[in-house]
């Protein structure tokens, strides 16, 4: 077996705009603190020190991410990028070893399906990181944004390509199926691909409906850490909080209409493009903007509860381990795939967040709650918190385990991506 001789990490983004872009830029650091060598393709201009601090080879393809510039030219590129397909096919005509592994992360922004083609010559060796369902479903989320509920359709079928789903128009539905096309036919109907890793189990439904193999799949939930290392007194608290984008499908609208019913006090962690309306709208709240980790610890020692109330089923709540690892129970919708666990291990509540009356009542049961009740929901969140999800060094540990399996014996875990995908391609 070949040992580990280079991970090559390839992301649209060089600096964080989102959490899985964060989790790349974690992988970078802990597996350089390994000393394993790491080259980073990446979709934009590669501005960020941190690879230069940490040694690290950067290949830039130098683009903008899809909105905004030419919608004729955007529309093509985010089908088939050639110029990162090039990219990628040169690095790998110049460096490619034995002992190299490809995991690709985020491509849906600037890369495109296009990348897929030349990694087929090195698909045995190549894991595909799945922080969302856009590897199986058009909107990347299986969701239906114009009745605001999940989705239960076969990915192209011909249920799923006349449903209007997406936020935006069908028009913009019918450019994702295209390139979902695109997708599954740049990695092909017989290459035997790695590994897919989901970052929860809940996601391998989805992808088994999508076609792909069992033995493909492989869950490994995100690291994370607390806030602060000590338990927050939930049980003196009054505020509820927020932590996230401020855009339609996190919800923060939900929260604050329901906050507002219910009379509690509820404090936004978070900037996005509808800060300032949903500032004017609701003027008695607080809005913190954006804030690093360690600030975000030194405010939410005055938190109540966290409310997470995205409109769509997060496959993983990064956010949610972090809070309730510090102490703070969760107010959480009934969709995301972590609600089961928060109620059974006695760390929150789950309820209909789109409903503002069921959402308020929500709010009001836990913001009057005994205090010795709450002591011991913020207690029990402190004590499990964690259990939601990895450490960072087991989450590498893990990923790693996932590398050295692909350069031992690849052909024994993966069978085919296209084999049970026929159908989608004819």
């Amino acid at each position: 077996m070949p040992p580990i001789s280079r991970v090559v990490l390839i992301n649209d983004f060089s600096i964080a705009r989102g959490g899985a872009t964060t989790l790349v830029l974690l992988l970078l650091r802990l597996l350089r603190s390994r000393g394993i060598p790491v080259t980073m393709i990446v979709g934009d201009e590669g501005d960020s020190p941190l690879f230069e601090e940490l040694g690290v080879d950067l290949v830039k393809l130098r683009q903008k991410a899809l909105l905004g510039g030419n919608p004729f030219r955007t529309a093509i590129s985010g089908v088939d990028n050639r110029s990162a397909s090039a990219l990628v096919s040169d690095w790998i005509a110049r460096n490619d070893t034995p002992g190299t592994v490809y995991h690709v992360h985020v491509w849906s922004q600037i890369l495109s399906p296009a990348i897929f083609v030349p990694l087929r010559k090195v698909a045995e060796r190549t894991a595909i990181h799945a922080h969302d369902f856009f590897h199986a479903c058009p909107n990347g989320a299986y969701m239906d944004y114009r009745r605001e509920e999940r989705c239960r359709r076969v990915p192209l079928g011909l249920s799923c390509l006349a449903t209007n789903c997406d936020r935006r128009a069908y028009a913009h539905k019918l450019w994702r199926a295209t390139r979902e096309a695109r997708l599954y036919a740049a990695m092909g109907r017989d290459v035997p691909w790695g590994k897919i890793v989901l970052i929860h189990e809940k996601m391998i439904e989805g992808f088994n409906r999508a076609g792909y193999a069992a033995r493909l799949l492989q869950a490994v939930r995100n690291p994370a850490l607390p806030f602060v290392p000590e338990r927050i007194a939930a049980e003196q608290n009054r505020s509820f909080f927020f932590i996230g984008r401020l855009e339609q499908e996190k919800g923060a609208q939900d929260a604050l209409a329901a906050a507002r019913l219910a009379g509690v006090p509820l404090e936004i962690i978070g900037d996005g493009p509808m800060r300032a309306e949903l500032q004017a709208q609701y003027p008695e709240m607080t809005f913190h903007g954006w804030r690093e980790q360690q600030e975000i610890g030194a405010l939410i020692g005055h938190a109540r509860a966290l409310v997470i109330p995205s409109r769509l089923p997060e496959p993983f709540g990064l956010v949610a381990a972090e809070a309730a690892g510090s102490g703070v129970p969760l107010v959480l919708t009934e969709m995301a795939f972590l609600a089961d666990e928060v109620v059974e291990r006695g760390m929150g509540v789950a309820c209909n967040t789109q409903d503002n009356a069921a959402f308020a009542e929500a709010l009001r049961t836990m913001a009057a709650m005994p205090t010795e009740d709450m002591r011991r929901m913020s207690e029990k969140a402190f004590a499990n918190g964690m259990k939601l999800a990895n450490t960072q060094s087991d989450w590498a540990d893990a990923l790693l385990d996932i590398y050295e399996g692909l350069l031992g014996n690849p052909s024994s875990a993966t069978q085919p991506a296209g084999a049970q995908r026929s159908f989608m391609l004819a």
